[in-house]
């Protein structure tokens, strides 16, 4: 439901083609990676693995295998290759699951470990990365299925993880989405942003809005808005905070945001939300009542939701 939304805007793209620079934090993608080193010296740390990098190679990684790149140089900001990012959900399940994607998709999920590619063989794959842009031009698109069609005939020279040295990829991405919601939860009051909260994963705004979408299946802002209705119906309930003392503490700007986006969630006006629901005060040592209403008045409005 959302993918489409997502799929309207001029946001979505497929790939994006990025200089390769060092960074000091792991990259937790929510891509596929596909690195190209221009020069000699750099490394790349994947994992606990560390592997030095020469001109006329090309690694492949999976989405949120962790890595980072660090570059024998004076200047950590000099580009010492390309880092072309892609997604392969932006192609539509229907396509990836076709007969002639099967040999794109294995080798994808090959890319889970890491995989090296290196030889002569890989010229062809160059001539096609020199022609790809970030342009809406649909050549760009077949520039991209060309380059993995051609990868999948290039044997790899080197898995770079074992099973045993690998990171537990679902306990990693469990741990990380674990850390944007307590954070999101802990600073409701605050003016929360994407560019804050990718901070604190060190991602990038687009990534962790693609990262945040495929775990939570909403948007960052949706997610945002929801809880701050919810942690503002349970303040109507337990406290006699004025309405307008609440909105600003869960992070409203103003008291009529805060009107219109409780309305729009849950049906009513904060203040009638408050005078209704009063009952709930004699079970108020027992929050499971405040929730159980919260998640009925939720589902109710989700399934009214038409996109």
């Amino acid at each position: 439901m959302y993918q489409k939304i997502i799929a309207n805007t001029p946001k979505f793209l497929m790939f994006d083609l990025q200089p390769l620079i060092e960074n000091k934090n792991f990259i937790f993608g929510a891509d596929y990676i596909l690195i190209r080193p221009k020069k000699n010296g750099c490394i790349l740390h994947l994992s606990s693995t560390q592997i030095p990098l020469a001109v006329g190679q090309l690694v492949l990684l999976a989405p949120f295998n962790p890595f980072k790149i660090s570059v024998e140089a004076v200047n950590n900001k000099i580009t010492a290759g390309d880092a072309l990012h892609f997604r392969l959900n932006a192609l539509g399940q229907t396509f990836i699951d076709s007969i002639q994607f099967n040999n794109i998709k294995n080798m994808l999920d090959h890319a889970k470990q890491g995989l090296l590619f290196d030889g002569e063989e890989l010229g062809p794959l160059f001539e096609i990365m020199d022609n790809i842009e970030n342009t809406f031009d649909f050549k760009q698109l077949l520039n991209i299925l060309m380059l993995l069609d051609q990868l999948t005939k290039t044997k790899p020279q080197q898995i770079l993880e074992t099973h045993q040295l690998a990171f537990s990829t679902t306990k990693r991405t469990e741990n990380r989405v674990d850390l944007v919601l307590q954070y999101i939860t802990s600073n409701l009051a605050e003016p929360l942003t994407v560019t804050i909260v990718a901070q604190q994963l060190h991602m990038a705004e687009s990534t962790f809005s693609r990262f945040f979408h495929t775990h939570l299946g909403v948007t960052f802002r949706q997610y945002l808005i929801e809880q701050r209705v919810k942690q503002a119906a349970r303040y109507l309930v337990s406290t006699d905070w004025t309405i307008a003392y609440i909105g600003a503490e869960v992070g409203f700007s103003s008291l009529s945001n805060f009107n219109e986006k409780f309305k729009t969630l849950l049906h009513v006006t904060p203040r009638y939300y408050r005078a209704n629901h009063l009952s709930l005060r004699e079970n108020i040592d027992n929050s499971q009542s405040i929730q159980g209403q919260l998640q009925k008045q939720f589902h109710q409005w989700q399934t009214n939701v038409v996109v």
